[in-house]
């Protein structure tokens, strides 16, 4: 098959470039990883999309998946809260727990360190997203296996005015916003102040959210300016409850009121700070150049490890105080200019990424792999210094044809030590760990476009992606000597491959315009790193990270959209994957006696489809304007059946959801004022939002459906809110 698609994109590629010259046109590179700098379509060879902030202010998100489901490609796992794992054409799909996800999240120029695989940040200052399809790395260097996505928060505009919002909903939920913009000839700034809180669906997922945020754009002369950005933001989270254990649960308790067991993590507190400078020059010659400094802290503090103290069967002492500190600092350069018929882009990325975690014993008690005593501790420091160079050409071989190189070195140097106070029952004991390891990586994207028309282009591209190991998979024994019997410092890095063709443009007709963009691909994993016997194995007499196995995932993406300036308009996505395991060592699942090594049975899974990949997926929006001043907008999301383990013993249903809102537009002394109501899930129907199956839960001596954590949607709610602009 690779064999195949490799031959028709070499075929094609042939015949463009005997293609004959035409009158050239100005070409620039337009990639940045510092800006979000509009991407021509005429010469992108990747598959993009782009959400823009009218259409967010539309989808109006709870969590950042109800912005992503409009692309396709995306497989979010959507927990409680606004907590979401953001994967990409099926990559890493089986991780669900804390680690990265092949999908680099980057927050206006910094590719941020996930926590867990998850990232956290203010729904409210987003003001774009744009997604890169593919192995990334080319641009943003380490754990863009799948691709990126690009957060833009939002801009000073160029006019004065304020902005204040309202809205309430089921369940508690209340979001208030208040954004000021002020301009003149020297300078651009805004600011925005919001606060969001919901009581949650599910039991104990009270959570809310505080935060300001503004940019201040100084205009140093008619060439250059000089952009201040901040952003400060204080989160609370009561638990990351949102599941329960098996179908009859998710039936007859979906909230998790009835569990006897609590959720692991509880008043999780996040302080967000993130501040950057962006210094732009532009030349006589059109030359560019961009430099970003930015410095973000994420604290989080929680209490975790609940127990059964008194033997009841109900867990109900939290036996550890948490924190989780992560630091991130760099400096960003790139230059931009063309000579002739060639434009290009140099870059460097040079930072450092720090985690510390502190874990203390609070209560002493007894769990399956021994007694912990109360005032035992440890106290790691993992650090990751970070040097890139890339860069990318772009060469404008005729007025049609143009073809694309990029190209990226990083250096990784990984630290860490580890202090702990342990306590055997007898003695006291202070103990050091200190490891070190290196790695190097080159990451690249070829491609070309190809104008067939004046509005439509072919595009094709080979692009790579790599996920170094992490110290902690290195060192798993150092790390937890609890769960893991040795190290492994042979690890290989992880990499993707990823091949894709694919058409894009407009077309008119019916007095409308209606653009589109099909792509095909197949991109293949190398080298996955995870526990040897299992995803989340951890149990038996010889627990380790290795290189368990390699990956394939093919398919198509189209998306479709119409003029929504005419009464009726429409944005539709459509994926198709198909990603499976094309090797993996043997796989174990822990079966009963309940996590025993004796109860272990091993599958060969090589393959199977990864979990939570359905193979069809589409999201489709219509708006009709009934009125000027009234606009109607429904948007219909459906996913086929999926696997929820590696294993593939449960298949989970297919679901479809319908939300409806109503805009209505006026005006309120001379000033724009907006009215809103917003049915989601207007059918009631509560179907599950993410399945997770790893093991036998239930103690019955086998893997079913009454062994997975579902976290059950919520079914219909309500909001409304008023938007006046001034």
């Amino acid at each position: 098959m690779k064999k195949k698609f490799l031959l028709l994109g070499v075929a094609l590629f042939s015949s463009l470039v005997c293609a004959e010259e035409l009158s050239l046109d100005s070409i620039v590179v337009e990639s940045s990883t510092i800006e979000d700098i509009f991407t021509d379509p005429k010469t992108e060879v990747s598959k993009t999309e782009v959400i823009d902030e009218k259409k967010i202010e539309i989808i109006d998100p709870k969590n950042i998946n109800e912005i992503l489901r409009t692309v396709p490609g995306i497989t979010a796992d959507v927990r409680a809260g606004d907590v979401v794992e953001i994967h990409m054409r099926g990559v890493a799909q089986q991780e669900f727990m804390w680690e990265d996800t092949g999908v680099a999240i980057v927050i206006d120029g910094v590719p941020v360190l996930q926590n867990g695989g998850k990232v956290k940040f203010n729904l409210d200052e987003i003001e774009s997203i744009k997604v890169i399809k593919g192995g990334a790395s080319y641009l943003y260097g380490p754990n863009a296996l799948a691709g990126a996505v690009i957060i833009t928060t939002k801009k000073p505009k160029n006019k004065d005015m304020v902005k204040v919002d309202a809205e309430l909903g089921s369940y508690g939920y209340q979001n208030y916003r208040a954004s000021a913009y002020k301009a003149s000839e020297k300078y651009l700034a805004n600011i925005i102040a919001a606060y969001r809180y919901t009581d949650g669906y599910w039991d104990m997922s009270k959570n809310w959210s505080k935060s300001v945020s503004g940019k201040f754009t100084y205009f140093i002369d008619d060439m250059s300016e000089i952009t201040f950005g901040a952003d400060i933001t204080r989160k609370y989270e009561e638990s990351s409850r949102g599941s329960v254990t098996g179908v009859t649960a998710a039936k007859t308790d979906p909230t998790g009121a009835s569990d006897p067991d609590l959720p692991w993590n509880h008043d999780y507190y996040s302080d967000i700070d993130k501040y950057f400078i962006t210094y732009s020059k532009d030349f006589d010659n059109g030359a560019n150049l961009l430099a970003n400094v930015y410095y973000y802290v994420d604290l989080y503090d929680y209490e975790a490890s609940p127990q059964d103290l008194n033997g009841d069967g109900y867990e109900d002492t939290y036996t550890r105080d948490s924190t989780e500190d992560i630091y991130q600092k760099g400096l960003k350069t790139e230059y931009r200019d063309t000579i002739g018929k060639l434009a290009y882009m140099v870059g460097l990325d040079v930072g450092q990424r720090e985690l510390k975690e502190y874990d203390i014993t609070t209560v002493t008690y007894t769990s399956r792999r021994g007694t912990y005593y109360k005032g035992e501790w440890s106290d790691s420091d993992a650090t990751e210094d970070r040097f890139g160079i890339y860069g990318e050409t772009k060469y404008k071989i005729n007025s049609k044809l143009t073809a694309v190189f990029n190209a990226r070195y990083d250096k990784e140097d990984y630290e860490y030590e580890e202090q702990s106070y342990d306590y055997n029952g007898t003695v006291w004991s202070l103990n050091n760990v200190s490891r070190d390891h290196s790695f190097e990586n080159f990451s690249y994207r070829v491609g070309a476009t190809y104008q067939l028309t004046s509005n439509d282009t072919f595009y094709t591209n080979v692009s790579t992606g790599f996920r170094n190991p992490r110290i902690y998979e290195l060192y798993a024994a150092d790390y937890d000597p609890d769960r893991y019997t040795r190290n492994n410092p042979d690890i290989d890095t992880e990499t993707t491959i990823n091949y894709e063709i694919g058409f894009r443009g407009k077309k008119y007709a019916l007095n409308n315009s209606f653009r589109y963009d099909i792509s095909a691909y197949i991109l293949d994993t190398k080298n996955i790193i995870a526990r040897n016997g299992g995803t989340y194995y951890s149990y038996g007499s010889n627990v380790y990270f290795d290189n368990v196995g390699d990956a394939r995932s093919k398919g198509v993406e189209l998306s479709l959209g119409s003029d929504k300036s005419k009464k009726l308009a429409f944005d539709f996505s459509y994926t198709y994957l198909d990603a499976y395991y094309t090797s993996h060592i043997p796989f174990t699942v822990d079966l009963a006696p309940i996590y025993r090594s004796t109860g272990d049975q091993t599958y060969d899974i090589s393959g199977n489809q990864l979990p939570r990949t359905p193979h069809h997926k589409f999201d489709l929006f219509t708006y009709i304007k009934l009125t000027p001043k009234l606009k109607l907008i429904n948007e219909w999301y459906w996913q086929s059946t999926y696997y929820a383990d590696e294993t593939n013993f449960v298949k989970m249903p297919s679901y479809g959801v319908l939300n409806i809102q109503a805009r209505y537009n006026t005006k309120f002394r001379g000033n724009d004022l907006e009215f809103f109501v917003r049915v989601d899930n207007v059918t009631d129907n509560q179907y599950y939002r993410t399945v997770y199956l790893f093991s036998d839960r239930s103690g019955d001596g086998r893997l079913d459906a009454e062994d997975a954590s579902i976290t059950v949607d919520p079914g219909r709610v309500y909001y409304a809110g008023i938007k006046y602009t001034f």
